[in-house]
């Protein structure tokens, strides 16, 4: 990717905003994390999860993006995976 719009706080850097942040995690997400791109902003039982990708093993793996903290994150992933789950789309 040529251009990431960070900013820059205090002695730290992050990405201006979580749309930023997802823009470069999809495009360098077999760079980054070896896995194959599936899907972007999945929409599942009302929810949509960021993205959707298969490991080597093609398992599927949900990525839930944030910039700041969030104390519930966990519990953000536990619904997709459920969502999924019941949903079976792939």
């Amino acid at each position: 990717m040529d251009f990431v719009n960070l900013i820059k706080t205090g002695n730290s850097w992050k990405f201006a905003t979580e749309a930023d942040l997802e823009d470069f995690v999809w495009a360098n997400l077999k760079e980054l994390f070896g896995l194959i791109p599936l899907k972007r902003q999945y929409y599942v039982k009302g929810q949509i999860c960021d993205i959707l990708a298969l490991n080597d093993k093609k398992q599927l793996v949900v990525l839930e993006l944030k910039n700041g903290e969030d104390r519930y994150i966990v519990q953000q992933l536990t619904r997709y995976y459920e969502a999924l789950l019941e949903n079976k789309p792939f």
